[in-house]
């Protein structure tokens, strides 16, 4: 008989092609080694899994949401004992409950959080490769905060995403958007950096790393907030900045 769990996984992103399973000849994805070892535990191929969203390639995660269907009963703290036995140490499951058919992780979402972590430094630090991006310029971080202002509210997003999984529109709602300073603090090993945090009802391919590079280009003096404004509609536009790295975004989490 087949059981439903609930899984909150964290993940560094950097070894794999993305959250979604590819062809085996592609390369790694982080659902490959959650199937695999979930088929490890349940002793089965009877297997599927839905997460909450499709993280890119080199993007982290610090609680994406996934639906677990296998043919195995056991107690939600002895699956994530399991699991992570069975996993590369570079995955982790955080937290498992058990959970109910008709769960689906991306339908039900209400809200969903990430964090888009980078630093201005001319010298990139030795500990910020790959969970940290570098863009090593002069900004203006008040001007970037009213930009992120300007996001807020509902919006289509057609200048701001990139073209390859079907969606019904573009407009997606965005509740929360600041830039938040992070200080070296004690332990020395990370820089200063910045966040560029974001709530919203949803988020389209590569959405937010279109809106971090349209943003460093208003904190560089390239493109101005009215230009922003105006980009915030059906109307194609020529792209206001760079897809931005992967490694600086986190998918943080989910509400339901």
């Amino acid at each position: 008989m087949i059981q439903h769990y609930r899984l909150i996984v964290q993940y560094k992103g950097t070894r794999y092609l993305g959250w979604q399973v590819q062809p085996v000849s592609a390369g790694l994805t982080v659902q490959g080694e959650v199937n695999k070892a979930l088929a490890t535990v349940s002793k089965s191929d009877d297997v599927k899994t839905l997460g909450s969203g499709r993280t890119d390639a080199g993007v982290h995660a610090l609680g994406q949401v996934v639906k677990a269907s296998i043919p195995l009963t056991i107690d939600p703290a002895n699956l994530v004992k399991a699991l992570n036995g069975n996993l590369p140490e570079d995955i982790r499951v955080i937290h498992a409950e058990n959970s109910d058919e008709e769960f689906f992780p991306t339908v039900h979402a209400v809200s969903k959080e990430y964090h888009y972590r980078f630093t201005a430094q001319k010298m990139v630090m030795p500990f910020q490769l790959d969970l940290i991006a570098n863009y090593p310029f002069d900004l203006d971080l008040d001007k970037m905060r009213e930009a992120c202002k300007i996001l807020i509210g509902r919006h289509d997003f057609t200048n701001f995403y990139c073209e390859g999984t079907e969606v019904a529109h573009n407009v997606r709602e965005i509740y929360e958007c600041e830039i938040l300073e992070v200080s070296q603090g004690d332990w020395g090993m990370l820089p200063p950096h910045y966040v560029f945090r974001i709530v919203g009802n949803g988020f389209l391919k590569q959405m937010v790393r279109l809106l971090v590079g349209a943003v460093w280009n208003i904190g560089r003096g390239k493109i101005s907030l009215e230009q922003l404004q105006s980009a915030l509609g059906p109307t194609k536009v020529q792209r206001l900045g760079p897809v931005a790295p992967p490694e600086g975004l986190y998918m943080v989490r989910v509400n339901y």
